[in-house]
């Protein structure tokens, strides 16, 4: 039976957190560090539904979750330098 721990989970909520950051930019939405971290709260809520994870794994859930969005944007970027810089 998989945990809220499983690297299975966290990998989701890594992607989860990518599909927001692609869909926000796609919008034109520029979020702050705190709305990150509100993006990330929300993605662990859906992903958890009626049940209700512990704070210490909601917090790592909530910390995978930013680093995704994060990770996403810092690519996004990388890549927007390189195309501006041809």
């Amino acid at each position: 039976m998989m945990t809220p721990d499983d690297p299975f989970i966290k990998d989701a909520a890594r992607a989860f957190a990518k599909l927001v950051a692609d869909s926000d930019i796609h919008a034109g939405i520029t979020q702050t560090a705190e709305g990150i971290e509100e993006v990330a709260g929300a993605i662990v809520s859906i992903m958890g539904g009626d049940a209700v994870f512990s704070p210490g794994i909601a917090s790592r859930l909530r910390q995978t979750a930013s680093d995704g969005y994060r990770e996403r944007l810092q690519f996004l970027k990388s890549i927007s330098d390189r195309i501006g810089g041809c």
